[in-house]
């Protein structure tokens, strides 16, 4: 098992192409120097009125002007709701199809790396005070993160950096459990993270599982959360356990469910062991695999093993250099599940898809470069990034 290379934190300016069925920015009534107070309306309960439509997240929102056919391409018609859609041609055709005049046109848009959201989540169990080089795991990780050269003071101005501390006690009921402490992301969030930690010890348990779901539902009900990815870093020492069962250690189906579900909602979880020998390698590729969504037959994803301080402090470098890194933001949307047939080239030469050193998709507005083509683009100055997608690829 092999981890992935640290990056380097230079951040060149980018120049991105996306080619897709609209001539330019939309000008409909959601933008522009007047838009209608509809806009941004919740939509789940009362419809929008005419001229929008009830789009992503239940709130009004139009893509176009049907009275002016303002911010649909060549081709494309503005319905009454505010949706641009290419007219039949008949026999089932639409503009665009074969042989049509319809024509994408090419829209140049400026664009900049992505800033992650990283949730340290750590093990607050008992054992976090067995010795660990010299010192115990508990201090050794927290000063990884802490001090003067630790992973906050290094990239807190460049990272939203957010703590979540679990736990539970052998005492106490399941309806207490489990115990949570939490710090929500941020920039240069390093004094209200010190704060919580600093004043914060060992407790007993490790329901793994169950933290992970509080702060899954946490997200899922915040308001307006960031666009930009958020990310699990999960820092544990030993097999988890389930508040319903905290002994003995039989919480591995309920934390890798918990890592699928926030894998479903756009969370990536890695998996950093403080120590050797303390939890499986089986439970720990699990995990791996859940947090970034490796399917049946894909090489597995790495985790992290840290025996000692230079190791812990190099593995949650190399984490959070790779959340950072190469994370491209789309001004516009794709269909993740045909978007391999657009084309992605850096600095003129063309990037495969999916492959190791080319550029794969993570969501709806966003791409990620891998492998050399990261390094490259983490390494150059004045990038130019061109991504081409066929028209039914974009979405409008």
């Amino acid at each position: 098992m092999s981890a992935p290379r640290l990056l380097p934190l230079l951040v060149p300016a980018l120049a991105l192409l996306l080619v897709g069925c609209s001539d330019g920015p939309a000008a409909g009534p959601c933008t522009g120097p007047d838009p209608n107070v509809a806009c941004g309306r919740d939509c789940d309960v009362r419809p929008c009125p005419a001229g929008l439509h009830c789009g992503g997240g239940n709130v009004c929102t139009a893509d176009c002007d049907p009275a002016t056919n303002a911010g649909c391409g060549p081709g494309a018609v503005c319905t009454p709701d505010g949706r641009c859609e290419r007219p039949s041609v008949g026999d089932g055709a639409t503009a665009g199809d074969a042989g049509d005049p319809f024509i994408c046109a090419d829209v140049r848009l400026e664009t900049e790396r992505v800033t992650p959201n990283v949730i340290l989540v750590v093990d607050q169990s008992g054992s976090m005070d067995e010795r660990f080089d010299g010192r115990d795991r508990w201090n050794a990780l927290r000063d990884s993160l802490l001090d003067d050269e630790g992973l906050l003071r290094a990239l807190q101005s460049e990272v939203r950096f957010g703590l979540a501390l679990f736990s539970a006690r052998d005492d106490a009921p399941p309806s207490m459990c489990p115990m949570v402490s939490t710090v929500d992301p941020a920039l240069d969030n390093y004094d209200a993270i010190a704060d919580v930690y600093a004043a914060a010890d060992p407790i007993d348990e490790t329901p793994t599982g169950d933290s992970l779901d509080v702060l899954i539902d946490r997200f899922t009900m915040t308001p307006d959360p960031s666009r930009d990815p958020y990310v699990f870093i999960l820092a544990t020492d030993g097999e988890p356990d389930r508040c319903e069962e905290l002994n003995p250690q039989n919480g591995q189906e309920e934390a890798i469910a918990a890592v699928e579900r926030a894998y479903g909602l756009g969370i990536r979880t890695f998996m950093l062991s403080v120590g050797e020998g303390v939890v499986s390698e089986r439970h720990m590729q699990d995990v791996a695999n859940a947090g970034v969504g490796v399917r049946d037959g894909e090489p597995d994803a790495p985790f992290w093993v840290a025996g000692d301080d230079e190791g812990l402090r190099e593995a949650l470098m190399e984490i959070v250099g790779g959340a950072r890194g190469c994370v491209i933001e789309l001004d516009g949307r794709i269909d993740p599940e045909t978007a391999c047939s657009g084309t992605v080239k850096l600095n003129r030469r063309t990037l495969e898809c999916d492959d190791p050193d080319g550029w794969e998709v993570v969501d709806e507005s966003h791409i990620e470069l891998r492998g050399a083509a990261c390094e490259e683009l983490e390494s150059s100055i004045g990038v130019v990034l061109e991504a081409t997608f066929p028209c039914d690829v974009v979405l409008i």
